[in-house]
């Protein structure tokens, strides 16, 4: 997603504002700002006619970032938590529209066609991902993580290695993993 430079630059801007700094503090925040902005279109890109815009949910997800008592540590807990973010603005989208609509239907679904949550028919599925995500997360939180790093994320799997600290083929391997699980946890 971005480059060695980016890397440090995050981490050391990190540092420099937990000791005061406000022009690193201002310039960390431009810098997240661009880095969120990514992720959502990330995300976004893979959920074809999404009802928000890339800028709405960078927007949301960067309130949520900036609104928590969480002090990030550097680059890699930093994309953790804003994957996280970006899932939960999305899972509370979702929410609401199903709420607006007085309830929604659960319906069987494929993990790929789950993780397409382009549309307002698709919030109870992506209500329903949320929930196998969370029971997977309560079984494997690594796999858990690899899930919500690829797709709310949008980190390659290059990226997942480096922000978890295992090899490719160790990603390659959860994620197969991770979906056989939740297809099942979804079938049911």
């Amino acid at each position: 997603m971005n480059g060695s430079g980016d890397n440090h630059d995050i981490t050391r801007l990190l540092a420099a504002w937990r000791c005061g700094d406000e022009a690193a503090r201002e310039a960390l925040m431009r810098q997240v700002y661009a880095n969120v902005r990514a992720i959502a279109a990330q995300s976004l890109r893979q959920m074809p006619g999404a009802t928000l815009s890339a800028t709405d949910l960078a927007h949301e997800a960067l309130l949520r970032l900036l609104g928590s008592d969480l002090a990030w540590h550097d680059r890699r807990h930093f994309f953790h938590v804003a994957a996280q973010a970006t899932r939960q603005v999305l899972v509370d989208a979702a929410r609401r529209r199903l709420a607006d609509k007085r309830g929604g239907c659960a319906t069987r679904v494929e993990l790929d066609d789950a993780l397409d949550v382009a549309t307002p028919d698709s919030d109870a599925q992506m209500l329903r991902v949320d929930a196998a995500l969370r029971d997977l997360a309560a079984n494997d939180e690594r796999r858990a993580r690899m899930v919500e790093l690829v797709y709310f994320g949008g980190l390659n799997r290059s990226e997942v290695a480096a922000a978890l600290d295992v090899s490719e083929g160790t990603v390659d391997r959860d994620l197969r993993l991770a979906r056989a699980w939740l297809k099942t946890a979804l079938d049911v």
